[in-house]
């Protein structure tokens, strides 16, 4: 008689996150909750410069110029996680063939998942870096039709 032969599966990878991977998710949550702060604070300044159309150009341009500014830090915001997703994709990637060295049989039933959940990671922070660039791009042709509209509108009046 034939016995019954299970086939049981024992992973290799177990899914280890090192202590910096879990910092760079930390700071991806800090990330869009700022963003989320600042889109509120930026709307809230777009509204303001729609509502006082006929301010004095000091004020105007005062406003203008704060709300600029948020976009300028949202792009700086963007390129500063750009470059700590790819600080967190290299330390992570270093670690794995650091352990890789060190093993007496390395293979890739164990590099291949490591090196998907870094560039897991990696693609993640890529989302969030798209989502603030094109959301900065955005703000900054809404602050220059606010401003072609403003133009306008004082010349009309000054007419």
């Amino acid at each position: 008689m034939q016995e019954e032969q299970t086939v049981t599966f024992q992973p290799i990878y177990e899914g280890y996150q090192p202590w910096f991977a879990k910092l760079y998710v930390i700071y991806l949550l800090i990330i869009a909750v700022v963003t989320l702060t600042r889109c509120a604070g930026f709307v809230w300044c777009l509204r303001k410069l729609r509502k006082d159309n006929k301010q004095a150009e000091s004020v105007f341009n005062s406003m203008w110029t704060d709300c600029c500014a948020r976009v300028t830090s949202s792009r700086e915001l963007a390129k500063f996680t750009l470059l700590v997703s790819l600080l967190n994709f290299s330390w992570w990637t270093a670690d794995i063939f650091l352990a890789v060295r060190t093993a007496k049989a390395p293979n890739l039933g164990y590099i291949l998942p490591a090196i998907g959940d870094a560039l897991t990671a990696l693609a993640l922070g890529t989302m969030i870096c798209v989502a603030l660039y094109g959301g900065s791009m955005w703000a900054q042709s809404a602050l220059k039709r606010r401003k072609t509209a403003w133009l306008g509108q004082n010349r009309s009046i000054s007419n």
